[in-house]
């Protein structure tokens, strides 16, 4: 008879507590543009300069961004603590990095190199087929600094899920770094991903 009642009391306490409970809904992803990308009358040069650029950067994967845009190609700067590989990609909002574009800067035997990749799940492989239209990259002091060029159309058949950036669209934007290592291969360090619209 004891047990049955401390099996009956345990069963009510339950009961109460989860009809106390108030459970908070998992949160949804954010796709919301969170970052505006400004437009700029002609080319910008692919110095290793920020200047020129018409918004402000974003911080992400401990990496300070800057976009712009002149219809035809898109403009991007990146400077990163570490001394390893860096890597800014673009995707469909919401996809995250399946499918994506990342154009991936690094030292290839002291030379400044670029690969362009294909997101593939959680990981990424080299496309056939490269876009990029000018390309920078240099390490000082523990500082690395890409910059590249690329046409808003991406190149067909390598398995991008966007074909083109378009203005007034939204897409997201992702940066994966390395602090050490320049073999691309290696996993990132660091990860970090928003929503951004181009200003038409």
């Amino acid at each position: 008879m004891t047990k049955r009642l401390l099996l009956v009391a345990v069963f009510v306490l339950s009961l109460v507590l989860l009809i106390g409970c108030e459970v908070d809904p998992p949160e949804e992803p954010n796709d919301e543009p969170e970052w505006l990308i400004g437009r700029v009358d002609q080319p910008l040069p692919i110095d290793g300069a920020n200047e020129g650029y018409p918004t402000g950067p974003v911080e992400l994967a401990g990496s300070l961004i800057y976009l712009a845009h002149d219809d035809d190609y898109v403009y991007v700067y990146a400077e990163a603590e570490g001394e390893g590989w860096l890597a800014v990609g673009f995707n469909e909002s919401g996809s995250g990095m399946d499918g994506s574009n990342m154009i991936l800067g690094y030292y290839d035997n002291g030379n400044p190199a670029y690969r362009d990749d294909v997101g593939v799940g959680n990981t990424h492989s080299e496309a056939e087929d490269t876009a990029v239209n000018e390309f920078y990259f240099n390490r000082t002091e523990g500082e690395t600094i890409m910059e590249f060029s690329y046409p808003m159309a991406f190149p067909d058949e390598e398995g991008y899920n966007i074909e083109q950036i378009l203005p007034g669209e939204s897409y997201s934007l992702i940066v994966s770094v390395h602090e050490s290592s320049d073999d691309i291969d290696t996993r990132h360090t660091n990860f970090g991903m928003t929503v951004f619209e181009i200003e038409p």
